[in-house]
């Protein structure tokens, strides 16, 4: 079996310490991480072929940076299911995420577990998307 297979492949705009605490909390998911810092660095990912399942994305942003991390993400064929993570969360940032279609919100401090969680699923969902649209043969 292809190792990839097993792999959950996830994209994460994150730097520094919450680089590698991303990294750390996931690894037993045996993550395939790409991390970014600039919304222009997922296009040059995506031109060399990546494909991600999961993309974790920060909501404390600036919100012009926000709004371009967004804006590349939303033009990715296929789109990753969308984890937000946030400090603190609200009705109204839980539902404007899920209404600009993305999967989920998630607040820090996140256990190991829960972050795990989330992504399992998260990536569930991009799984199933992919075989409700693949062509029938």
């Amino acid at each position: 079996m292809d190792e990839r297979q097993n792999e959950v492949r996830i994209l994460a705009i994150a730097s520094g310490p919450m680089r590698t605490a991303i990294a750390r909390q996931l690894e037993p998911l045996n993550p395939s991480i790409r991390c970014v810092t600039k919304p222009a660095e997922i296009a040059h990912l995506v031109s060399e072929g990546d494909v991600f399942e999961v993309a974790i994305f920060p909501a404390a942003l600036a919100d012009s940076e926000w709004w371009a991390f967004w804006g590349e993400l939303s033009l990715l064929n296929p789109r990753p299911a969308i984890l937000v993570y946030a400090r603190a969360t609200s009705f109204e940032l839980w539902s404007s995420v899920l209404d600009l279609g993305g999967y989920d919100v998630i607040v820090e401090p996140f256990s190991d577990r829960e972050i795990q969680d989330a992504v399992r699923r998260a990536a569930l969902s991009f799984r199933g998307r992919l075989e409700n649209h693949a062509p029938q043969s």
